[in-house]
């Protein structure tokens, strides 16, 4: 079963209002937010790298090794289309007449 996806980290608990975040804090920046995206992707890329390792060296499970990589890949593409959607949108705004 595929678990379901989590929310960026620092984003508002769904149904809750203000200007806290799921962990109660008041939400940082949008600059914040993208690191944090990054540096969760980070993350995932080296669980997958290391689970890969230890199934070619015979200890661990192939299976999870591959959903790990399959989970990395997924991210990757996620981010790298939100990346490029954010893009075209600030070159749109920047190619707006004044």
């Amino acid at each position: 079963m595929i678990p379901p996806i989590q929310p960026l980290p620092g984003t508002p608990a769904p149904g809750a209002t203000g200007g806290t975040t799921a962990t109660g804090n008041v939400g940082g920046g949008f600059g914040q937010r993208v690191a944090s995206a990054l540096d969760h992707l980070q993350g995932v890329q080296n669980s997958a790298s290391g689970l890969e390792a230890q199934a070619a060296a015979g200890q661990g499970s192939i299976s999870n090794a591959m959903i790990a990589a399959s989970e990395a890949s997924l991210d990757t593409q996620v981010t790298v289309a939100l990346a490029n959607k954010a893009i075209a949108a600030f070159t749109d705004v920047m190619n707006l007449q004044v």
